[in-house]
């Protein structure tokens, strides 16, 4: 029996920390692409816009979850990393996990807009 609790418990955990790895990924994608998204307005505030949507998705309860960290990295890209523990109840094990999410700030304007020259250039 004691062996049937280890497999049991062991395999919840499992769940949760694969949980866990799929909502943060999923969260710091979304985050990566709220900042890219807000480089092209005007006066947008990318870091702002991607930590404040980060800081907002992490808010929410991971089940044996603790010390989440996020960091927030722009330039051409913008690039959120999430990292957290995962513990186990027996043993002290601790499962760290590292996911990161980026996304290319494009401006479509001027993208389109120098695709076009070049297509104007090339015909004459």
């Amino acid at each position: 029996m004691p062996m049937v609790f280890l497999v049991v418990f062991g395999l919840l955990y499992l769940c949760f920390f694969v949980h866990n790895r799929a909502w943060l990924t999923a969260a710091a994608y979304e985050s990566a692409l709220v900042g890219s998204m807000e480089a092209v307005k005007e006066n947008g505030q990318v870091y702002d816009a991607a930590s404040a949507r980060s800081r907002e998705l992490g808010n929410v309860g991971f089940f044996g979850a603790e010390n989440l960290q996020v960091q927030t990295n722009t330039g051409k890209k913008v690039q959120v990393i999430y990292s957290l523990d995962t513990i186990a109840s027996y043993g002290g094990f601790r499962w760290s996990q590292k996911v990161s999410g980026s996304s290319l700030i494009i401006r479509p304007v001027k993208r389109i807009r120098t695709i076009k020259a070049v297509s104007d250039l090339a015909r004459n």
